[in-house]
Protein backbone atom coordinates (compact mmCIF):
# COMPACT_ATOMS: atom_id res chain seq x y z
CA UNK A 1 0.00 0.00 0.00
CA UNK A 2 1.02 3.28 -0.91
CA UNK A 3 1.61 6.29 1.48
CA UNK A 4 -1.00 8.22 -0.15
CA UNK A 5 -3.33 5.47 -0.01
CA UNK A 6 -2.11 4.93 3.58
CA UNK A 7 -2.98 8.09 4.16
CA UNK A 8 -6.63 8.34 3.65
CA UNK A 9 -7.71 5.07 5.15
CA UNK A 10 -8.97 7.13 8.45
CA UNK A 11 -10.82 9.55 6.01
CA UNK A 12 -13.45 7.22 4.65
CA UNK A 13 -15.10 7.20 8.23
CA UNK A 14 -13.63 3.58 9.16
CA UNK A 15 -11.62 5.82 11.25
CA UNK A 16 -14.01 6.53 13.79
CA UNK A 17 -14.99 4.45 16.80
CA UNK A 18 -17.47 4.77 19.62
CA UNK A 19 -14.55 2.72 21.94
CA UNK A 20 -12.09 5.30 21.02
CA UNK A 21 -14.21 8.38 21.67
CA UNK A 22 -15.32 6.61 25.02
CA UNK A 23 -12.67 8.04 27.28
CA UNK A 24 -13.92 11.66 26.46
CA UNK A 25 -17.87 10.37 26.40
CA UNK A 26 -17.34 9.66 30.11
CA UNK A 27 -14.98 12.45 31.16
CA UNK A 28 -16.55 15.22 28.89
CA UNK A 29 -19.94 14.37 28.99
CA UNK A 30 -21.21 12.02 31.66
CA UNK A 31 -18.66 12.97 34.73
CA UNK A 32 -19.86 16.58 34.43
CA UNK A 33 -23.94 15.55 34.78
CA UNK A 34 -23.41 13.13 37.80
CA UNK A 35 -20.99 15.76 39.49
CA UNK A 36 -23.08 18.54 39.37
CA UNK A 37 -25.95 16.46 40.68
CA UNK A 38 -23.76 15.06 43.88
CA UNK A 39 -22.89 18.81 44.45
CA UNK A 40 -26.28 19.95 44.65
CA UNK A 41 -27.58 17.23 46.64
CA UNK A 42 -25.30 18.06 48.90
CA UNK A 43 -26.08 21.13 49.34
CA UNK A 44 -23.50 23.22 46.95
CA UNK A 45 -25.18 26.63 45.48
CA UNK A 46 -25.94 25.94 41.78
CA UNK A 47 -23.02 28.24 40.86
CA UNK A 48 -20.86 26.35 42.77
CA UNK A 49 -22.23 22.80 41.42
CA UNK A 50 -21.74 24.32 37.85
CA UNK A 51 -18.43 25.29 37.96
CA UNK A 52 -17.01 22.25 40.26
CA UNK A 53 -18.73 20.07 37.22
CA UNK A 54 -16.25 21.80 34.86
CA UNK A 55 -13.45 20.42 36.13
CA UNK A 56 -13.22 16.82 34.36
CA UNK A 57 -13.26 18.78 31.07
CA UNK A 58 -10.83 21.08 32.36
CA UNK A 59 -8.93 18.38 33.54
CA UNK A 60 -8.86 16.51 30.78
CA UNK A 61 -7.51 19.18 28.12
CA UNK A 62 -4.76 19.69 30.61
CA UNK A 63 -3.66 15.81 30.44
CA UNK A 64 -3.86 16.05 26.59
CA UNK A 65 -1.86 18.86 26.53
CA UNK A 66 0.77 17.40 28.57
CA UNK A 67 1.02 13.96 27.42
CA UNK A 68 1.12 15.56 23.67
CA UNK A 69 4.00 16.86 24.89
CA UNK A 70 3.84 20.39 23.20
CA UNK A 71 1.59 23.78 23.30
CA UNK A 72 -1.53 23.15 21.40
CA UNK A 73 -3.25 26.84 20.61
CA UNK A 74 -6.60 24.98 20.95
CA UNK A 75 -5.73 23.69 23.95
CA UNK A 76 -4.41 26.31 25.26
CA UNK A 77 -7.64 28.19 24.41
CA UNK A 78 -9.81 25.78 25.81
CA UNK A 79 -8.47 25.99 29.19
CA UNK A 80 -7.98 29.79 29.33
CA UNK A 81 -11.65 30.23 28.32
CA UNK A 82 -12.69 27.46 31.11
CA UNK A 83 -10.68 29.47 33.47
CA UNK A 84 -11.77 33.08 33.12
CA UNK A 85 -15.55 31.53 32.58
CA UNK A 86 -15.54 29.54 35.82
CA UNK A 87 -14.29 32.91 37.97
CA UNK A 88 -16.41 35.12 36.23
CA UNK A 89 -19.06 33.16 37.59
CA UNK A 90 -17.87 32.70 40.79
CA UNK A 91 -16.90 36.45 41.11
CA UNK A 92 -20.46 37.36 40.00
CA UNK A 93 -22.51 34.70 41.39
CA UNK A 94 -24.75 34.53 37.94
CA UNK A 95 -26.08 31.07 37.19
CA UNK A 96 -26.54 32.31 33.99
CA UNK A 97 -22.89 32.85 32.95
CA UNK A 98 -22.44 29.90 34.93
CA UNK A 99 -24.48 28.04 32.70
CA UNK A 100 -23.09 29.24 29.10
CA UNK A 101 -19.26 29.65 29.83
CA UNK A 102 -18.67 26.47 27.82
CA UNK A 103 -20.95 29.12 24.94
CA UNK A 104 -18.25 31.48 24.74
CA UNK A 105 -15.83 28.57 23.77
CA UNK A 106 -17.77 26.92 21.57
CA UNK A 107 -18.18 30.07 19.82
CA UNK A 108 -14.74 31.61 20.17
CA UNK A 109 -13.98 28.46 18.19
CA UNK A 110 -16.51 29.07 15.61
CA UNK A 111 -15.06 32.13 15.05
CA UNK A 112 -11.20 31.62 14.89
CA UNK A 113 -12.38 28.67 11.81
CA UNK A 114 -14.33 31.71 9.99
CA UNK A 115 -11.30 33.41 11.12
CA UNK A 116 -8.75 31.41 9.64
CA UNK A 117 -10.20 30.96 6.00
CA UNK A 118 -8.09 34.41 5.96
CA UNK A 119 -4.37 32.96 6.49
CA UNK A 120 -2.59 30.65 4.47
CA UNK A 121 -4.27 27.52 5.57
CA UNK A 122 -7.53 27.03 7.26
CA UNK A 123 -8.02 25.43 11.09
CA UNK A 124 -9.66 22.32 9.44
CA UNK A 125 -6.67 21.56 7.48
CA UNK A 126 -4.97 21.30 10.64
CA UNK A 127 -7.20 19.04 12.26
CA UNK A 128 -8.35 16.82 9.64
CA UNK A 129 -4.59 15.76 8.97
CA UNK A 130 -4.05 14.51 12.32
CA UNK A 131 -7.67 11.90 11.79
CA UNK A 132 -5.96 11.37 8.37
CA UNK A 133 -2.38 11.01 9.34
CA UNK A 134 -2.24 11.32 13.15
CA UNK A 135 1.58 11.73 13.83
CA UNK A 136 3.46 9.53 11.04
CA UNK A 137 5.83 11.54 8.74
CA UNK A 138 5.26 10.11 5.92
CA UNK A 139 1.48 10.09 6.14
CA UNK A 140 1.47 13.98 7.03
CA UNK A 141 3.67 14.72 4.70
CA UNK A 142 1.14 13.22 1.75
CA UNK A 143 -1.40 15.48 3.47
CA UNK A 144 0.50 18.63 3.23
CA UNK A 145 1.65 17.49 -0.10
CA UNK A 146 -2.19 17.34 -0.93
CA UNK A 147 -2.60 21.27 -0.54
CA UNK A 148 -1.30 21.92 -4.36
CA UNK A 149 -4.32 20.26 -5.45
CA UNK A 150 -6.90 22.90 -5.88
CA UNK A 151 -9.89 20.66 -5.14
CA UNK A 152 -7.94 19.40 -2.01
CA UNK A 153 -7.88 23.36 -1.16
CA UNK A 154 -11.35 24.15 -1.40
CA UNK A 155 -12.42 20.89 0.32
CA UNK A 156 -10.98 22.19 3.53
CA UNK A 157 -12.19 25.59 3.60
CA UNK A 158 -15.49 24.23 2.97
CA UNK A 159 -15.05 22.00 5.78
CA UNK A 160 -13.82 24.97 8.03
CA UNK A 161 -17.07 26.92 7.13
CA UNK A 162 -19.37 24.39 7.85
CA UNK A 163 -17.40 23.63 11.54
CA UNK A 164 -17.12 27.04 12.19
CA UNK A 165 -20.84 27.88 11.38
CA UNK A 166 -22.12 24.56 13.41
CA UNK A 167 -20.43 25.59 16.20
CA UNK A 168 -21.44 28.95 15.92
CA UNK A 169 -25.33 28.08 16.03
CA UNK A 170 -24.45 25.53 18.79
CA UNK A 171 -23.71 28.29 21.24
CA UNK A 172 -26.54 30.11 20.38
CA UNK A 173 -28.78 27.09 21.38
CA UNK A 174 -26.95 26.75 24.50
CA UNK A 175 -27.67 30.53 25.75
CA UNK A 176 -31.29 30.10 24.03
CA UNK A 177 -31.43 26.88 26.58
CA UNK A 178 -30.28 28.86 29.61
CA UNK A 179 -32.92 31.27 29.08
CA UNK A 180 -35.24 29.39 28.80
CA UNK A 181 -34.75 25.80 31.00
CA UNK A 182 -33.72 25.23 34.26
CA UNK A 183 -30.07 24.89 35.28
CA UNK A 184 -30.73 21.30 35.49
CA UNK A 185 -31.84 20.77 32.04
CA UNK A 186 -29.05 22.77 30.58
CA UNK A 187 -27.04 20.59 32.42
CA UNK A 188 -27.70 17.56 30.95
CA UNK A 189 -28.20 18.85 27.54
CA UNK A 190 -25.31 21.02 27.01
CA UNK A 191 -22.98 17.50 26.87
CA UNK A 192 -25.07 15.92 24.80
CA UNK A 193 -25.69 18.89 22.29
CA UNK A 194 -22.10 19.04 22.08
CA UNK A 195 -21.55 15.87 21.97
CA UNK A 196 -23.79 15.43 19.12
CA UNK A 197 -22.56 18.29 17.43
CA UNK A 198 -18.94 17.14 17.34
CA UNK A 199 -19.47 13.63 15.85
CA UNK A 200 -22.27 14.86 13.31
CA UNK A 201 -19.33 16.96 11.99
CA UNK A 202 -16.40 14.12 12.47
CA UNK A 203 -18.66 11.88 10.55
CA UNK A 204 -20.23 14.29 7.91
CA UNK A 205 -16.38 15.52 7.17
CA UNK A 206 -14.34 11.89 6.88
CA UNK A 207 -17.37 11.03 4.07
CA UNK A 208 -17.18 14.23 2.56
CA UNK A 209 -13.44 14.45 2.20
CA UNK A 210 -13.83 10.50 1.23
CA UNK A 211 -16.03 11.66 -1.47
CA UNK A 212 -13.68 14.28 -2.46
CA UNK A 213 -10.75 12.16 -2.53
CA UNK A 214 -12.35 9.48 -4.88
CA UNK A 215 -13.40 12.47 -7.00
CA UNK A 216 -10.63 14.66 -7.80
CA UNK A 217 -7.32 13.66 -5.74
CA UNK A 218 -6.70 9.64 -6.27
CA UNK A 219 -4.20 9.43 -8.79
CA UNK A 220 -2.88 13.17 -8.89
CA UNK A 221 0.68 13.49 -8.86
CA UNK A 222 2.18 14.80 -5.72
CA UNK A 223 5.20 17.37 -4.80
CA UNK A 224 8.16 15.75 -4.51
CA UNK A 225 8.75 17.80 -1.40
CA UNK A 226 5.55 17.97 0.12
CA UNK A 227 5.86 21.81 -0.45
CA UNK A 228 2.28 23.44 -2.00
CA UNK A 229 2.54 24.88 -5.46
CA UNK A 230 -0.32 27.39 -5.30
CA UNK A 231 -2.86 28.45 -2.93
Amino acid sequence: MSDDQTADRPASGKGFSMLAILPSLLLDMVLPVVLFNLLARAGASTVDALVWSGLPPALHALYDWFKSGRAEPLAIVVLLFLAVGAATALWTGSVFIALIKDSFLTATFGLICLGSLLARRPLLFTITRQFAAGNDPARRHVWDARWSIPAFRRAQRVVTIVWGIAYLIEAAVRVAAALRLPPQQVVTLSPVLSFGVTVALILWMKRYLHEIYDGHIRGVELPVDGSPRAG
